[in-house]
């Protein structure tokens, strides 16, 4: 069911979208236990304690529920829940044994992510387990039609008549079979007034160079664009292109879009570095639209995943435009559809696995009619973050190291909650919207859940919040909605975990909330308020240094054997924490048996030539490390090894030092009040003439710091910044450069104002 625009205000002109879909409780909810299902309010949710082994429960004399036997009865074939009794482990051995082959099927960096969740130490689990392959095709074999296989819940979905689901409930590792929810009443997306932009005479948009699907993914594909086009209020409303000038833009985050589907031909999207996409309703490789699908299917996900992510300078721009997309088509749109409460879940599994850091969903699940529907929709008891199945998805998302953000939904104040789920999960982050005046919108649902959380946790501008229009390449308007609010919360989500790859998903989930403006004073509208992607980046009570970003070795490649020195190494370039911050790179070289480090030199370039003296016949293993002007260091994602032949090497000599300027990050940054700018400088001998000076992002000289100054002794230097222009004035917020200029060299870094 979708929830994410919101009705149609007659007033403004813009384009309008509406879905309202009511979802079922599906019994399935029993699959996870409460205690697993939800984290203690107001808490990260912890690891899933289910790793170790606990035998099957007791299955029932008739697995076939009642209420699926009447669902049966009244729709001849209908949507099923098939819950198994184990995933084939019989003691504690083959559990063991199950769950240690489970985990060497993870992907590498889902593992990664996994493993900054723990502190390094990846804990494979039941939950990795797949479901066991003989039970799905037993399953086939009644006659049913196998929808989904949903390795978290150990169940399967599937479209039976009442002669297969008797079949299934005989097959002796059935624990249970229940009728999955439905959606009812669902109206079709209402297409509003367009309001339609000109992109520059209908011409296809100039790309930057390099702006291939060919490029490495790790780096800088798009540039920074000069011009936001209409996307600029939303995007300056959270202070994105802030955060853009300091260079986070998604650059190796993986951010996955679970919507309706996707027109990947229109401008703002065909640029954009698509990983992978799965159409779970048809149950194929393509996300457009297809034979069977409505004409607006696709409509509402190519909006959202515009807002998040789109690229076409002068017209839109999302915050998120270098991360990798995995797109997910799960909703579907017309009228008397099953519920996709399901499809959500098996998304969320499918992007787990390929390495997902950010879920963003403008969907949402809830029906509020009275009793006596046939007792399978969600009440307001039931927003409870642990009674839905996408709400357990979430959570499972979540404690797999998945950052999931979500629409709150369309219901306005209707009275103690109107939140739909999976917003009511714990630890993730539920959107509200507000207006570009930050007003909060009268559609936007209100906390809190029904156990006493506040809801939503954050809110983003989703009133006449500017995207792409599907089925026209250059078609851009306006829509209203916690649709639209998400995605920019998810774009922002992005590169919070861009410039801090290190922190969990927690802590990036905890920095958008506690830099937003209201978290003194957090509340059931608003949540903490209205986000701040600069403040969430360097500010918050999260901490942390922005470190080099990772980055990987090039040659020798793994295991290579080297007969003749020299010995060339090579590496990528790990980018800068700010554009104009010079890294360094200490490599490395050990010995494998005994560990020990036998060779260490700095560079500035990403390759070394080795002549130093190693031993013949011997395996190595080298990395590198990247170091930003405060010696903060960040390892290559890979170490190598090399293995020597017949050979003897020559002493390496370093070479002579050249004199060096090095000017450091200003401290804070972003700064409010005033800042603290260190340098440095080397190889010269005496007293070095030294000019600092501060500029507008125009050019234009604001102070002079140091003027020519002829008392600075090479070493380590420090300079004090009140704040203040040449006439004593506080500037205004904006970017700033500082610039010094010493020993013929000079170095320019960027500085953010924040009043």
């Amino acid at each position: 069911m979708h929830r994410g625009t919101a009705p149609r205000f007659s007033s403004i002109a813009f384009l309008t979208l509406t879905l309202a879909l009511a979802a079922g409780l599906s019994a399935i909810a029993a699959a996870v236990t409460a205690a697993e299902a939800a984290p203690a309010p107001g808490s990260p949710a912890q690891a899933a304690p289910h790793d170790r082994y606990r035998p099957a429960p007791p299955r029932p004399a008739d697995p076939l529920s009642a209420a699926a036997v009447n669902r049966l009865a009244a729709e001849g074939t209908s949507v099923l829940w098939v819950r198994f009794v184990d995933k084939g482990e019989r003691d504690e051995r083959s559990f063991a044994a199950a769950v240690r082959a489970a985990g060497s099927g993870v992907s590498s960096r889902a593992r990664a992510r996994r493993e900054r969740e723990t502190g390094g130490i990846f804990v494979p689990d039941w939950y990795d387990v797949p479901v066991v392959s003989d039970y799905v095709q037993g399953i086939a074999s009644t006659g049913a039609r196998v929808r989904n296989v949903l390795r978290w819940f150990n169940a399967v979905t599937v479209e039976a008549d009442v002669a297969a689901a008797r079949r299934i409930a005989a097959l002796p590792y059935v624990q249970s079979v229940e009728p999955a929810s439905r959606s009812r009443g669902t109206k079709p997306i209402e297409i509003g007034p367009v309001r339609e932009v000109d992109p520059r005479s209908g011409q296809a948009p100039r790309l930057p160079d390099g702006g291939t699907a060919t490029e490495v993914w790790a780096g800088l594909s798009l540039a920074k664009p000069a011009d936001y086009g209409l996307s600029l209020p939303q995007l300056s409303s959270i202070n994105v292109p802030a955060a853009h000038d300091s260079g986070f833009s998604g650059s190796g985050v993986i951010l996955c879009v679970l919507d309706t589907g996707f027109d990947e031909t229109h401008t703002s999207l065909s640029p954009l570095r698509k990983i992978a996409e799965w159409d779970f309703i048809q149950h194929d490789a393509e996300t457009a639209n297809q034979g069977g699908d409505a004409s607006s299917q696709w409509s509402h996900g190519t909006g959202t995943w515009a807002v998040a992510g789109g690229y076409w300078p002068g017209v839109l721009v999302g915050p998120a435009y270098n991360a990798g997309f995995l797109l997910a088509k799960t909703e579907y749109v017309p009228t008397e559809t099953h519920v996709e409460e399901d499809n959500w879940v098996a998304a969320a599994e499918w992007a787990d696995s390929i390495g997902a850091d950010v879920f963003t969903s403008s969907l949402g699940y809830s029906d509020f009619d009275p009793a006596g529907n046939g007792g399978g929709d969600y009440g307001k008891q039931q927003m409870d973050g642990r009674t839905s199945i996408v709400a357990q998805g979430a959570i499972f998302a979540h404690r797999r190291g998945i950052v999931v953000c979500n629409s709150m939904g369309n219901e306005g104040a209707l009275g103690t909650t109107s939140v739909t789920s999976p917003a009511d999960a714990d630890s993730i982050l539920s959107v509200g919207a507000v207006d570009v005046n930050n007003l909060l919108a009268g559609f936007s649902s209100r906390g809190p859940t029904w156990d006493g959380r506040i809801k939503p946790e954050v809110v983003a501008q989703g009133v006449g919040t500017y995207w792409a229009i599907a089925g026209s390449p250059t078609s851009y308007g306006t829509a209203s909605g916690t649709s639209l609010s998400c995605p920019l919360v998810g774009g922002a989500a992005v590169l919070v975990r861009e410039a801090h790859p290190e922190w969990t998903n927690y802590q990036v989930r905890e920095a958008l909330r506690s830099t937003a403006d209201k978290a003194g004073t957090p509340d059931n509208n608003y949540g903490s308020g209205r986000i701040n992607t600069v403040a969430a980046i360097y500010n918050s009570s999260q901490g942390g240094p922005i470190y080099p970003y990772p980055f990987s070795l090039v040659e020798p490649a793994h295991q290579s054997v080297l007969g003749t020195v020299p010995i060339t190494l090579r590496w990528r370039r790990s980018r800068e924490p700010q554009p104009a911050d010079p890294v360094t790179y200490e490599v490395s070289i050990c010995t494998v048996s005994p560990a020990q480090c036998v060779f260490t030199m700095s560079t500035p370039d990403t390759q070394l030539v080795v002549t130093a003296s190693l031993l013949p016949f011997t395996p190595y293993e080298w990395y590198v490390t990247a170091k930003d002007p405060a010696l903060h260091g960040r390892e290559s994602r890979d170490h190598y090894r090399f293995t020597t032949g017949n050979i003897t090497g020559v002493p390496m000599t370093p070479p002579p030092t050249a004199p060096k300027v090095l000017l450091a990050q200003s401290r804070p940054n972003p700064v409010s009040t005033g800042s603290r700018i260190d340098f440095s400088l080397s190889g010269a001998a005496g007293v070095v003439p030294v000019t600092l000076r501060l500029f507008d992002a125009r050019g234009r000289l604001v102070r002079t710091l140091l003027e020519n100054h002829a008392g600075v002794v090479p070493g380590n230097c420090s300079v004090a910044w009140d704040g203040a222009d040449r006439n004593g004035r506080i500037v205004p917020s904006g970017i700033y450069y500082y610039q010094i200029e010493a020993m013929g060299r000079r170095e320019s870094k960027r500085l953010v104002v924040v009043r």
